[in-house]
């Protein structure tokens, strides 16, 4: 029989656990998830080192959109404990100014407490067309957003705004890597999932056909099932 897999969650920007809901319920069976709140902190080095606080020895990384820049710096500090890495929609680049763009509007409609404003301003981008007017995905969104709350906000932007550049990092990486990404995916491309399985040694790159920024909700059932296997090729 298989042990039990300790999986440390590095939810995106804006986001928390309430993401990886269905992932969760469905892989209890394999594997037992720690959700770090990623707001504590305006430095992804900072960020890092709260977030293995909890964790065993051993352990594996699931972490989505910028929370793979927290990803990339545990491997950085920690890169031993790691036993897997999944990398949901990220990127190991450091920011461009797109992102920038979005983050200072985002920031005063927080300050104000227009969380749903907030929510609304990002699902456009979060989502596949087709799901942009999804009554509970937009909500969800919101929920996240006015939970992190307005001080949450402004340290977590400050600290994925000043991440470094993880590429030079990526042939380091020799744990089983797997790497997923929606087609349509607007803040993060594909081509930049497509850079972190090229640099990773052995790295799986899975791409999700009519789907966003948030495989978690928009094809819960995919996701959950691509990491299942992932998990599975852990071999523990």
């Amino acid at each position: 029989m298989k042990s039990i897999i300790p999986v440390l969650v590095l939810p995106g920007h804006l986001c928390n656990g309430r993401l990886f809901t269905h992932q969760i319920s469905r892989l209890s069976d394999v594997a037992e998830f720690t959700i770090a709140e990623l707001y504590g902190a305006d430095s992804v080095q900072d960020l890092a080192a709260q977030a293995v606080e909890p964790m065993p020895e051993q352990f594996a990384i699931l972490a989505n959109s910028m929370g793979g820049a927290v990803a990339f710096e545990i491997m950085r500090q920690n890169s031993k404990r790691i036993m897997g890495l999944a990398l949901v929609g990220t990127t190991a680049r450091p920011e461009w100014p797109v992102q920038s763009a979005r983050r200072k509007p985002a920031a005063e409609l927080a300050a104000e407490g227009k969380f749903g404003a907030v929510a609304e301003m990002y699902a456009p981008v979060f989502f596949h067309p087709e799901r942009t007017q999804d009554g509970a995905h937009v909500r969800t969104l919101e929920l996240m957003i006015a939970e992190a709350g307005y001080d949450g906000l402004r340290n977590q932007q400050k600290a994925f705004s000043g991440r470094p550049d993880s590429r030079p990092d990526l042939e380091g990486i020799t744990c089983p890597t797997l790497v997923l990404c929606g087609r349509d995916d607007i803040i993060t491309p594909p081509e930049m999932s497509e850079e972190i399985a090229t640099g990773i040694p052995n790295a799986e790159l899975m791409l999700l056909d009519t789907c966003g920024h948030i495989p978690m909700l928009e094809w819960p059932d995919h996701t959950t099932d691509a990491l299942r296997g992932w998990l599975e090729g852990l071999g523990i």
